[in-house]
């Protein structure tokens, strides 16, 4: 696969992204548990981001869905996440932990719960990765 972005600026994306969202990356204060999961997240974004798919547009970004899913090429806005973005993860209990993920997705993008549930799982775990960064804090 040909990548559009190279894999230096794809990871200065990330981390100009993660600095205009106060979010630490900073894997040397990280246990090796908790490293080894934030690189899962952010090999994600950087991939997404060599290939094209992931525009950092300061504490915002634009994705564009992959061609795995029916909804390809399609382009969502995610907005770093405000109050009501928490606040709706509350009208599930501790058992609905994917649908509480999906209404976060959902406040950071004004799509609607079920249009993650139409993803493919590239996509999907894209944007569990990206709630994940911001509930980590």
């Amino acid at each position: 696969m040909e990548y559009k972005v190279d894999r230096e600026t794809a990871i200065g994306e990330f981390e100009k992204f993660c600095d205009a969202n106060a979010i630490d990356y900073d894997e040397a204060n990280m246990s090796e548990e908790l490293e080894q999961a934030f690189g899962l997240l952010k090999g994600r974004f950087v991939k997404a981001c060599m290939e094209g798919r992931v525009v950092v547009d300061g504490r915002n970004l634009e994705y564009t869905v992959s061609n795995f899913s029916d909804s390809k090429g399609d382009k969502v806005t995610v907005k770093a996440p405000k109050g009501h973005a928490f606040m709706v993860m509350d009208g599930y209990d501790q058992n609905q932990s994917v649908h509480k993920m999906q209404s976060f997705f959902s406040a950071m993008t004004g799509k609607e719960s079920k249009y993650f549930s139409k993803l493919d799982r590239l996509d999907w775990l894209f944007f569990m990765g990206l709630a994940t960064l911001f509930l980590a804090e």
